[in-house]
């Protein structure tokens, strides 16, 4: 496996001809970061809006270059997870060869990293907050959780814009195994710090999970990004 920037790596997979093979990555190796690490999760076919969400561009670039661009201000390592090639040279690629959703992108992710920690989010979110990663490094620095996630008001989680610990790889395994590819049936079984809603209301909580789903999503963040609000566009929902 390379390390080198902008390479296409095969992450450790659970996945070994038809069937899984625990990779064996899941605690703490000695010397590494706490939360020094991201990931991109970009490996889904767009098939709702109609083309590959790398390639959707607000304010002048591509959505999952800004993100690039503002993780590396918080983190020294930023990996992507997609299942077609991407170039960039200042991230690491992990090749999507799993086909089970953002889970399975979750479980290269956590393999591969070099911190414990793992800040995950997808590249159709254009809005993420700084401040609130930073709240949530703060929360869970010296705590040992398996994830750190928002819960709305509706009581649902926010699995992205989230962070996942190493420890997470075992259960992520059990789920693959299982075919239970629901982020929050996994969350449900997890030790959580939860962020809740009064908490997210101090950093605009809406704007920061807002994904892209269909085109007028983005037209919705196009204005976004030219001042306007997001008012009751369905990414939100």
């Amino acid at each position: 496996m390379s390390g080198r920037s902008g390479m296409i790596l095969e992450a450790p997979s659970p996945y070994q001809g038809k069937g899984l093979t625990f990779s064996g990555v899941g605690q703490e190796k000695p010397g590494c970061m706490v939360m020094g690490s991201a990931l991109i999760l970009a490996g889904g076919r767009g098939s709702r809006i109609g083309y590959d969400k790398k390639k959707l561009e607000v304010g002048g670039e591509t959505v999952i270059a800004s993100l690039i661009t503002k993780l590396h201000a918080l983190f020294s390592e930023v990996l992507v997870s997609s299942n077609e090639p991407f170039a960039h040279d200042q991230v690491v690629v992990l090749k999507d060869e799993l086909g089970a959703g953002p889970l399975a992108g979750i479980y290269q992710g956590l393999s591969y990293c070099s911190s414990a920690y793992l800040y995950v989010v997808a590249c159709d979110m254009p809005f993420i907050s700084l401040d609130y990663i930073r709240y949530m490094q703060e929360e869970i620095r010296t705590k040992q959780v398996d994830a750190c996630v928002a819960r709305r008001e509706d009581g649902f989680y926010e699995p992205f814009n989230a962070f996942f610990n190493k420890s997470c790889l075992q259960p992520i395994y059990a789920a693959l195994v299982g075919h239970r590819y629901k982020i929050s049936t996994l969350l449900d079984r997890l030790h959580l710090h939860i962020i809740d809603a009064s908490t997210l209301q101090m950093f605009n909580e809406g704007d920061m999970f807002f994904n892209i789903n269909y085109q007028e999503d983005l037209e919705c963040a196009k204005r976004k990004a030219q001042g306007a609000s997001l008012g009751s566009c369905s990414g939100l929902e």
